[in-house]
C-alpha cells in the first residue's frame, strides 16, 4: 500500500507537471519558427516566375507562400496524416496505433508524429529522436495549433520540408523537378512530391526510382478511393513518367532581379513585370544586339515604365546576358554612363518656365568659346541662328551650350537633382558648359523616370518634376515632331501609328547611344554601346537606339495623347523670323501665336527687325546728307548680327542682306559692323604641324553688316592684309605666346580679340 500511495503520489506530481507544462506551452505564442535563408524570387505582375537565384546556404527554398494547391494539401494529408484537419496537434488513434505496433515489433516501427508536429521538428533543425524530444514536439505543436490555422501550418510545413538534393519547400520542387509551379501540377506529379518528405533520398536517379514510383501509385489509389478522381484517371495518373533531372529555373528580366538582390537582399519580389510582353521585348532587343554585333557593339539595354505608377513593366539590363566577354551581367540600366544630348529637353523646358525664351525665338548659332571650351556641333557647320524648338528638335550643341550659359551651370545641376538624376553631384566648376553635351554621367533609370514624371505631370497625376505642366507640353509638343536629328542616320524612316515624344542622344567619341520616349502611359529608354567604354564608328542614338525604341512602341498598345493645360499656358504674339514678342515692325514678315508657359518675364521684344532707310531701288542704306528727304524709303527689314548673317545666308537663301552704305552716306558710326568669328576673346589656338615640323598655320574669319566692305588685318600692330566681298578668311601662322588680332574697315569701324598661340 506504501508503493502505490508513493507512486500515486508520483504520478500525480508527474501529471501537474505536465498539465503545467501544457499550460505554460500554449500560453505562450510561438517566435518565428523558421530563419532558413531562402533564395531570391522574381515573379511578374500576374505570378508568373521570372527568376530565381539559390539561397545563401546553397539551397533551392523559395520564401513561405500563404497557401498550398488543393492537389498537393489531400496528397500530403492522405499520405501522412490522414486526420491532420481534426486533431489538435497531435494524433492520439495514431499514438497509440505506434505503440502498438513498436510493442509489437519490438523496435520503433513508427513515430505517430503529425505534420504539426513534423513542422515543429523541421524548425528545430537536426534534433535526436528521443522521447523526450518527442514528447517536446507533441507540447510545441499542441501550442502551434492554439496560434496558427490549419492551412497556415500546412503551407509552413510545405515551405520547408525536405524534397531531395538541395531542393527544400514544395515551390522550389515543383519548378525544379517539373518546371512549373506547384498550382500546376498533375495528381501524379502533386502525388510525386507528397511522398518525397518522408524519403526525400528517392528521387536520385537509379534502382530506388522503383520505390519512389511503389510509393506515388500507392498514393495515387488512396486518393481514388478516397473520392478524388475515378480509376481512369487514376491509372492515366499512373502512367506519368517520374521527373528525370532537375529543370533550370527560369532567367526572364536576369538584371532586375540582380539589382533588386543588391538593394534589398534575398526575397520574394512581385514586381510589375508584364510576363508576355517582356518575353517579347526580350527577342527584340536581342535581335538588335545580334546586328549591332557586327560592329563590335556589344551591349544594349532597355528599360519600359508604367508612367501611372513608375515602375518598370519590363526590365532588360543587357541583352548580352550570358557571357562574361563583354561585361554581359552589368545591369546598365544602373550604370551610370555619360548622358549625351538627353539632358536639352530638360533645359528648354525649364528656360520656358522662366520666360528666357520662347519656342520660336532664335539661338545664336556660330563658333562659341568660352574659357577652354569649344563646342562643335555634331556636323561641324553653323546654321547663325536656330529658332530654339530647332534646337531641341535637331540636338544641336552649340545653341544648346548658349541656352546652358545663360540659364545657368548651377541652377540647371539643382534642377536634374530635383527630376531624380542621382548621379549628377558635383558642382557647376566641375562640369561647366559641357554638362549639356553629356559632361555628366546619368543612369537609363533615372532618364525613364525623369521623362514619366513629367508625364504623370502633364496628365494632371500627383507627380514631383521641377517643370510646370505648361513647361512639360511645350517640351513634349517639340519632342513629338520627329525632325531630322543632329546625327546622322535613317531619321526619316522612324514612323509610328502612335504619337510619341522623343529624344536621342550620343556621347562623345560614340560611346553611348540614347534614345527615350514617352506617351500618357508608357516610357522606353534604351542605351546601346559597350560596356568597356570603346567607341565605335556610326554608333549614334539615331542610328543605334531610335530603331529599338520604336520596336518596343510597336510592343505597346496605342495611347491617346495628352491634353493641352491651356490654364496654365498662355498665347504670346511673336515675330515669324525672330521668334521674340513682336513690335509694329516685324507685322512686314509676319506675326505668330505660340503657346507659352505662363513666366514671370519674357525675352526682349524683337530687336532683328530694324527701320532702315534705302533709296528708292533699294539699292543702298542712305540718309539725308546723300539723298533728298521725300525720296528716301523708310522700311522694316529682318537683320541679323554679321556673324550670324554670315552662316544664316548659307542656309536661307530667301534671307536679305541689308545693301551698302552710300558712298556719300555721312556719320555712319554703326555699331557692331565688323564682327570676328574665330578666334574668340581669351581663346588659345593651335596650328597643325606639317611632317616637316612647320606650321601650317590658322584660318582666322571675321563678318561685317555690309557684305560689299573691305576688312584689313592686324596682328599685334602688324599689317597682314585684306579680305572683301563677304568672305573674309585669312590664313595666319602666329608665333607662340600672347597676340592681338585687330579688324578695321574702311569707314573706322574695328573689332579685337586678345588669343594665345600654341
Amino acid at each position: 500500500m506504501d508503493w502505490l500511495r508513493n507512486n500515486k503520489k508520483n504520478l500525480l506530481l508527474l501529471a501537474g507537471v505536465l498539465t503545467v507544462l501544457v499550460l505554460v506551452a500554449l500560453a505562450l505564442r510561438p517566435g518565428k519558427l523558421f530563419d532558413d535563408p531562402v533564395c531570391a524570387v522574381l515573379e511578374s505582375s500576374d505570378g508568373h516566375l521570372l527568376g530565381a537565384r539559390i539561397a545563401a546556404d546553397g539551397q533551392w527554398r523559395f520564401p513561405a507562400a500563404d497557401t498550398v494547391p488543393e492537389k498537393f494539401a489531400k496528397a500530403i494529408i492522405t499520405f501522412e496524416d490522414k486526420r491532420f484537419r481534426y486533431h489538435p496537434g497531435i494524433d492520439p488513434l495514431a499514438v497509440a496505433r505506434a505503440l502498438r505496433l513498436n510493442a509489437r515489433s519490438g523496435e520503433v516501427r513508427s513515430g505517430a508524429s503529425t505534420l504539426t508536429m513534423q513542422t515543429i521538428r523541421l524548425s528545430r533543425g537536426d534534433q535526436p529522436r528521443t522521447l523526450r524530444e518527442k514528447v517536446l514536439e507533441a507540447l510545441l505543436a499542441l501550442r502551434l495549433e492554439a496560434y496558427l490555422s490549419k492551412d497556415e501550418i500546412l503551407a509552413l510545413y510545405a515551405a520547408h520540408a525536405p524534397f531531395g538534393g538541395n531542393v527544400v519547400g514544395l515551390e522550389a520542387a515543383a519548378w525544379r523537378y517539373f518546371g512549373r509551379p506547384a498550382d500546376e501540377l498533375s495528381w501524379a506529379e502533386s502525388a510525386t512530391l507528397a511522398v518525397l518528405p518522408n524519403a526525400p533520398a528517392l528521387i536520385h536517379p537509379g534502382s530506388r526510382r522503383d520505390a519512389l514510383l511503389a510509393k506515388r501509385n500507392f498514393l495515387l489509389d488512396k486518393l481514388c478511393a478516397a473520392g478524388c478522381f475515378d480509376e481512369l484517371a487514376c491509372e492515366l495518373a499512373k502512367e506519368e513518367p517520374l521527373p528525370d533531372k532537375p529543370h533550370p529555373l527560369p532567367e526572364i528580366a536576369y538584371h532586375y532581379l540582380e539589382t533588386l538582390r543588391k538593394q534589398q537582399g534575398d526575397q520574394l519580389y512581385r514586381s510589375r513585370i508584364d510576363y508576355g510582353l517582356q518575353q517579347r521585348a526580350e527577342a527584340v532587343v536581342h535581335r538588335h544586339h545580334e546586328t549591332f554585333a557586327t560592329n563590335e557593339v556589344h551591349n544594349l539595354a532597355a528599360v519600359i515604365l508604367d508612367v501611372h505608377t513608375g515602375e518598370p513593366i519590363v526590365y532588360i539590363g543587357n541583352a548580352g546576358h550570358g557571357s562574361r566577354a563583354h561585361g554581359d551581367n552589368v545591369d546598365v540600366v544602373q550604370a551610370p554612363r555619360s548622358s549625351g544630348s538627353t539632358l536639352k529637353p530638360l533645359l528648354y523646358g525649364a528656360m520656358l518656365d522662366e520666360g528666357q525664351i520662347l519656342p520660336g525665338m532664335l539661338i545664336s548659332d556660330i563658333p562659341f568659346h568660352y574659357k577652354d571650351f569649344t563646342p562643335n556641333n555634331f556636323n561641324h557647320t553653323f546654321d547663325g541662328a536656330v529658332p530654339a524648338r530647332d534646337v531641341i528638335r535637331r540636338s544641336l550643341n552649340v545653341p544648346s551650350v548658349r541656352m546652358l550659359y545663360e540659364y545657368g551651370v548651377e541652377k540647371f545641376i539643382d534642377l536634374l537633382q530635383h527630376a531624380g538624376f542621382t548621379t549628377i553631384t558635383r558642382g557647376a566648376d566641375t562640369y561647366g558648359l559641357s554638362l549639356i553635351l553629356g559632361g555628366a554621367e546619368i543612369k537609363l533609370c533615372d532618364l525613364a523616370a525623369a521623362y514619366a514624371a513629367m508625364a504623370r505631370q502633364l496628365d494632371g497625376e500627383d507627380s514631383f518634376t521641377p517643370l510646370s505642366r505648361a513647361a512639360v507640353w511645350c517640351t513634349f509638343d517639340v519632342l513629338t515632331e520627329v525632325s531630322r536629328p543632329e546625327e546622322e542616320g535613317d531619321w526619316h524612316t522612324f514612323h509610328s501609328s502612335r504619337t510619341v515624344a522623343w529624344k536621342t542622344g550620343t556621347s562623345y567619341g560614340n560611346r553611348d547611344a540614347w534614345a527615350v520616349g514617352a506617351t500618357p502611359d508608357y516610357v522606353v529608354a534604351v542605351w546601346v554601346g559597350n560596356c568597356n567604354g570603346e567607341g565605335r564608328p556610326l554608333l549614334t542614338g539615331v542610328g543605334y537606339a531610335a530603331p529599338v525604341l520604336f520596336d518596343l512602341f510597336s510592343l505597346l498598345p496605342p495611347t491617346r495623347w495628352f491634353e493641352r493645360p491651356s490654364d496654365e499656358l498662355e498665347e504670346v504674339v511673336c515675330c515669324r523670323l525672330s521668334g521674340h514678342p513682336a513690335t509694329d515692325l516685324c507685322e512686314a514678315d509676319g506675326v505668330v501665336v505660340e503657346w507659352a508657359p505662363r513666366a514671370p518675364g519674357r525675352p526682349d521684344p524683337c530687336r532683328y527687325h530694324r527701320l532702315v532707310h534705302l533709296d528708292p531701288e533699294e539699292r543702298w542704306q542712305v540718309n539725308s546728307d546723300c539723298w533728298p528727304v521725300a525720296d528716301i524709303k523708310h522700311v522694316s527689314r529682318f537683320v541679323l548680327p554679321p556673324a550670324q548673317e554670315w552662316y544664316y545666308m548659307r542656309s536661307h537663301s530667301n534671307y536679305r542682306p541689308l545693301p551698302p552704305y552710300h558712298p556719300d552716306y555721312a556719320g555712319f558710326r554703326s555699331s557692331g559692323a565688323v564682327e570676328i568669328i574665330y578666334p574668340q576673346d581669351g581663346m588659345t589656338v593651335a596650328a597643325p604641324v606639317a611632317l616637316d615640323a612647320r606650321s601650317q598655320g590658322v584660318v582666322f574669319s571675321a563678318a561685317h553688316s555690309d557684305p560689299q566692305a573691305t576688312l584689313y588685318w592686324h596682328l599685334d600692330g602688324d599689317y597682314l592684309g585684306e579680305t572683301a566681298h563677304g568672305e573674309h578668311k585669312i590664313k595666319v601662322v602666329p608665333a607662340p605666346g600672347a597676340h592681338i588680332l585687330t579688324i578695321v574697315d574702311a569707314n573706322g569701324h574695328s573689332a579685337a580679340v586678345r588669343f594665345t598661340a600654341m
